[in-house]
């Protein structure tokens, strides 16, 4: 354990810091004055390399960082049941904003009522909110949730809100998914397949359904319609 910890340090540290140490425990990893400079950092060659092709293509900045700061991700703490007194009205309204067409709520009135409906989240005591460890459990019951006298939904447009900030993608697997499934359908020797015909009708089938085609059982009035469709196209050739 003691050579691995040196050899970690041996990463981002300069030699002289580690030279005069035998314990780990005596090093002076958090001094900054010890640290290597960025282009000095051990990250392997492979890692190197793929950096300095993204610099020189443009992809990344030197002074690249996470998107910490970013906006989107500042605003979507409201969704967490824990942050929530830490939260404002205006986070929920950035979203409706940002997505016009997926969160119809403009309008002075639209905007008190989900203030109203955010208000109620706010203020709700702990017992009652459970606190959910799984936000997409919580926002599915916040969502069904009915008020005792009215029977109207009580988070209608807050959960809706809620449940399109879980669902935004925070990585491009899903994306990078589509173009695998795309190479292992669309094959040199199935270079024929078009886009917008047959191999977009594969993708269709294949994303909305995970279980093998062999195992789908299709409904009784599907089959009943194909068999009146291909009774008629039979007949039709006939004649």
């Amino acid at each position: 354990m003691v050579k691995f910890i040196c050899k970690l340090c041996s990463k981002f540290m300069v030699p002289a810091a580690l030279q005069c140490h035998e314990e780990p425990c005596e090093i002076a990893f958090k001094e900054k004055a010890n640290h290597l400079p960025g282009r000095k950092l051990n990250i392997g060659f492979t890692t190197r390399a793929k950096l300095n092709r993204l610099l020189d293509e443009g992809d990344i900045t030197p002074q690249q960082k996470l998107p910490l700061e970013e906006p989107l991700i500042k605003h979507a703490q409201f969704v967490d049941v824990r942050q929530r007194a830490e939260s404002d009205i205006e986070d929920v309204l950035y979203f409706v904003e940002r997505f016009p067409h997926l969160l119809p709520y403009h309008g002075p009135e639209e905007h008190d009522l989900l203030g109203e409906e955010f208000l109620n989240y706010q203020t709700m005591p702990m017992i009652s909110l459970q606190d959910e460890t799984e936000m997409e459990s919580f926002w599915a019951e916040m969502a069904t949730r009915k008020h005792k006298v009215t029977g109207a939904k009580e988070f209608e447009r807050l959960a809706a809100v809620a449940k399109l900030v879980l669902v935004l993608p925070h990585a491009n697997a899903d994306a990078e998914r589509v173009f695998s499934v795309v190479g292992l359908n669309k094959t040199k020797r199935r270079n024929s397949l078009a886009l917008d015909g047959t191999l977009s009708s594969i993708m269709t089938i294949k994303m909305a359904n995970l279980e093998p085609c062999f195992e789908w059982e299709p409904p009784s009035d599907i089959i009943k319609a194909s068999k009146k469709a291909t009774g008629q196209y039979n007949h039709a050739d006939i004649s």
